[in-house]
């Protein structure tokens, strides 16, 4: 592997590529170059694994195996309480049955209505792989069969089946049915299907349903050539990815940030952390985990505020990418005409944000005299090596005046808040977050003295700019991320933390408290979120 040999222990020559690793092609080469070389890893640093067991889809998996073999599973009348045994059993943690005892059942009826469609499937094997080291070709699926050669390779989804499979979805299948056509067993193979399932809803749809030649066809001529170039890729690209790479402590991708988030030792495992996140887990430790780590399924938690308040990023997203100030002419009155917001929203859409908008104007700070502009909505990674944790957060604008780094945020609201800056700094850790991230490496990184962190409130009768200067502020920054990533950066039980919210909670109908708290206080449907802006992305 070029460029990486000083870093690397193990044997490089072992090479097994996955279905999955090849639809997740256009990530991280680097990353995706040690992932596929399962005995490699850096001799710098390890990644270390929380003790608890939340892969939430392995766990459906085994489960559903299991059913398979049980007279009671087999049984609707019996399923469930077969289901809540083996959980028991299987010390399955509390807050992921809620989802497996829907998930599973939500399975094996598709599989039943599979089996009515194309006859007795059994399953053939749970993760089937062809080839032989030092080069395997696998896919985390389980392959099924029918007596008379149809072989079925199963994909599960969180939520629900892909209604319009991306590029990224056809990649994976034809990998699939390419190893469910060559796979060495009995019976031989007549047909390959490939089948969505989505777990959480029980969905299903076909990607692939063909002949073993023509599953192969469609392998050579979509992903073979893929596959062949993974194991030499060394482009490093940092993103979702990086909490689960081998090499996210000695990256030079990742901004270094030694204390950033104020912990002395590591903590409960390897992994990343975003202002978003540290909210979430504020408001309800479970709501963390079952929303930002685990990924489940989520109802709708964008109210029509939160909405407006995307339409206004999205609009200034791309005012901003000319790297020009932002004038009054580039907002035409609703009704005459959409300026810069065409392509971007609806003529509706631009009437509700344009009051936010037009106040924008006399606070732009790409109006102003020697204004570079660095990043706009472009995600920045850091790692503390003190608390083995990559730090993320997706900062609107970043630009630069001189030797001042400024990172702007914008809001909107339907009022100025009354607290002013310091309401503003209290309703997230956003703003301490970036001073931290400010203060820990990311000013040094772009080779600044001094830095400062902007929060503009855009509402429909005007506007507020409120400033945090990195000099003055950085202190209590810092205590206060400690404080808000402290419990966070520990806790391996994230207990639920019932109250009012769980009636707008995300992940409500996964939790296995909420329906209680919400009967207690009579609440029956969710209540206004306090506040307007959605909840930043990462």
């Amino acid at each position: 592997m070029p460029g990486f040999s000083r870093d690397l222990i193990g044997n490089q020559d072992n090479v097994r590529i996955s279905a999955t690793d090849i639809a997740n092609h256009d990530s991280c080469g680097a990353s995706m170059a040690l992932k596929i070389r399962p005995e490699v890893s850096s001799d710098r640093w390890q990644r270390s694994f929380g003790s608890e067991k939340t892969f939430i889809l392995g766990e459906v998996a085994q489960l559903v195996r299991s059913a398979h073999v049980s007279d009671e599973a087999n049984d609707p009348a019996t399923l469930t309480a077969w289901l809540q045994e083996q959980l028991e059993r299987r010390k399955v943690h509390r807050l992921l049955r809620p989802y497996a005892m829907r998930a599973v059942p939500n399975i094996l009826q598709a599989h039943w209505d599979l089996e009515d469609e194309i006859g007795e499937l059994r399953m053939m094997r749970a993760d089937p792989s062809i080839g032989q080291p030092p080069k395997t070709l696998w896919v985390w699926a389980p392959l099924y069969c029918t007596l008379d050669g149809v072989r079925e390779i199963r994909r599960y989804r969180l939520g629900g089946a892909h209604d319009n499979p991306t590029e990224d979805d056809m990649l994976w299948a034809h990998t699939a049915a390419h190893i469910a056509a060559t796979f060495n067993g009995l019976p031989a193979v007549t047909r390959v299907r490939v089948v969505e399932i989505g777990a959480g809803d029980g969905s299903l749809n076909v990607l692939f349903d063909g002949s073993p030649s023509q599953a192969t066809s469609e392998y050579d001529a979509h992903a073979r050539g893929i596959a062949g170039g993974l194991g030499e890729l060394t482009d490093i690209r940092p993103g979702f990815g990086c909490s689960s790479c081998k090499i996210a402590g000695v990256c030079d991708a990742l901004v270094p940030m030694p204390r950033m988030l104020g912990q002395a030792s590591k903590g409960y495992a390897s992994r990343s952390v975003s202002p978003s996140d540290l909210d979430r887990y504020r408001v309800c430790p479970a709501q963390w985990l079952l929303a930002s780590d685990l990924h489940l399924p989520r109802t709708d938690e964008y109210t029509a505020a939160q909405a407006r308040g995307l339409l206004v990023h999205e609009w200034l997203e791309a005012a901003h990418l000319r790297s020009v100030g932002c004038t009054s002419a580039d907002l035409p009155e609703p009704g005459t005409g959409l300026g810069l917001a065409q392509g971007v929203m609806t003529t509706e859409e631009y009437a509700v944000a344009y009051p936010f908008l037009l106040h924008h104007v006399s606070t732009c700070p790409l109006a102003a005299d020697s204004v570079e502009v660095l990043e706009v909505e472009q995600s920045t990674f850091g790692f503390d090596v003190d608390a083995d944790v990559v730090t993320v957060t997706k900062p609107d604008l970043v630009y630069r005046i001189g030797h001042r780094l400024i990172v702007r945020e914008f809001k909107t609201s339907s009022s100025l808040p009354q607290g002013g800056a310091e309401q503003v700094y209290g309703q997230t850790t956003q703003v301490a977050f970036l001073l931290s991230m400010l203060s820990s490496g990311l000013r040094d990184a772009y080779g600044a003295t001094d830095a400062t962190v902007e929060v503009e409130v855009l509402t429909p009768d005007g506007s507020e700019l409120y400033v945090w200067d990195l000099e003055d502020d950085e202190a209590a920054a810092r205590e206060d991320l400690a404080a808000a990533a402290g419990r966070w950066h520990y806790d391996s039980t994230w207990e639920t933390n019932p109250g009012e919210h769980c009636l707008w909670c995300p992940v409500s109908q996964w939790c296995p408290d909420s329906e209680e708290f919400a009967k207690a206080i009579g609440g029956t449907g969710p209540v206004l979120d306090p506040v307007d802006d959605p909840p930043p992305p990462f």
